[in-house]
């Protein structure tokens, strides 16, 4: 077979040197777009370690602050605005306007800085005012450190009295007509007073009742106490005083005056539960008496009383206070005031309030009459609480 049969098969040597250089050149512009379009990326991806190696900024709080909002930083490293309200055993309270009044254990801070002067209270009584800052772990208050086992308690220093009270109102109606005309209402006010030695408590519970325009429960309880506080758990009240008027308890007018001490069982964000004792004087003026007897009666009395609050989920909180008073019997020989509430968060002041009031005395004074009023009394109410 000779070489011409193939003529048309076979490239002559120009012709394959030919391809041989456009395929190089095809080959080295897709290498060189391949180099240029890597380019970015390479410069992006170092950019990215370099940038994930540098340490990143510390934020803090700014210096100047008109307002004086108060700081915390938790162990996380996260900040938290707001007003610092008080220390409760071994956290803080702080109020916030995104999260409302939050707890802060002491274990979980690392920095705290207020714009506000503060009160501090130390173990054996001592008082120091100033601002407060952490420095190496340590407690500053006006730039002086103090040991954070020694702080008992902490509250603001504000000369504002406003900025000292606290207030709690609820109420509860009920109006029913038709066959039966009748209309229930309740309430209950708490005024509280704090600083970081003083705490003192104003309160004041009314129930009226009226059914087909004839009264069936009208009383009334108005109480103020005063505390002391002399260490981390004990305190001292100076004072104790009631008022209480339930004509169908046959009381026109009954007034208590006490003094005392108290132990603070619990003092946590989560439960809060102290109890009181102390003796006192008990004045009694009857609506009605049995002939014979006196319409006014004194007698000594001792009084012992206890108050429980508790946070049962975030949402749902439990109230409740009782006291007895013990008297001679011509004061009724012993008066028992319990009161007990279910609060449901509606709004960050507004809750939802299930209560329940129980009264009893032992040794009711019978009337002219020769009528006995019944030893117990009892009410349920559901009602708004707000938050002041």
């Amino acid at each position: 077979m000779s070489d011409d049969r193939f003529a048309g098969l076979m490239l002559s040597a120009p012709a394959r040197a030919c391809v041989s250089t456009a395929g190089f050149r095809k080959a080295a512009i897709l290498a060189a777009s391949f180099v240029v379009s890597a380019l970015p990326v390479c410069a992006y991806a170092e950019q990215t370690f370099d940038s994930a190696a540098r340490p990143p900024e510390t934020w803090t709080p700014p210096a100047f602050d008109v307002q004086q909002w108060d700081w915390i930083q938790v162990d996380t490293g996260e900040w938290v605005k707001g007003r610092l309200k008080v220390l409760h055993d071994e956290s803080v309270e702080i109020d916030s306007d995104h999260f409302d009044l939050i707890s802060i254990d002491w274990e979980d801070i690392t920095y705290i800085r207020t714009g506000r002067v503060m009160s501090v209270l130390l173990e054996g009584g001592e008082v120091v005012l100033g601002r407060l800052t952490t420095e190496s772990g340590r407690l500053m208050v006006g730039g002086e450190p103090v040991r954070f086992a020694d702080v008992v308690g902490i509250a603001t220093a504000s000369p504002r009295e406003f900025d000292l009270w606290s207030a709690d109102v609820s109420v509860g109606m009920n109006f029913r007509s038709g066959n039966v005309e009748q209309k229930d209402i309740n309430t209950k006010l708490v005024l509280k007073r704090r600083t970081v030695k003083n705490n003192t408590r104003m309160s004041y519970t009314g129930n009226y009742s009226e059914s087909s325009s004839e009264q069936i429960a009208n009383n009334h309880t108005a109480e103020v106490t005063h505390d002391y506080r002399v260490s981390n758990r004990w305190f001292f009240r100076p004072v104790q005083a009631q008022y209480y008027r339930d004509p169908f308890q046959n009381r026109a007018a009954e007034w208590t005056l006490g003094f005392g001490a108290g132990f603070q069982i619990f003092d946590s964000p989560k439960l809060d539960w102290s109890i009181a004792a102390g003796p006192g004087y008990q004045r009694t003026e009857y609506v009605d008496v049995a002939p014979g007897e006196d319409r006014t009666v004194s007698t000594p009395a001792f009084l012992i009383g206890s108050f429980y609050d508790s946070e049962i989920t975030e949402n749902i909180d439990f109230l409740a206070e009782y006291q007895v008073t013990l008297t001679e019997p011509k004061g009724g020989r012993a008066k028992h005031d319990f009161y007990m509430a279910l609060d449901v968060d509606l709004t960050s002041r507004l809750d939802l309030r299930l209560a329940g009031t129980w009264k009893r005395i032992e040794s009711p004074q019978p009337d002219s009459d020769g009528i006995t009023p019944e030893k117990d009394d009892f009410t349920a109410t559901l009602g708004l609480s707000l938050e002041i």
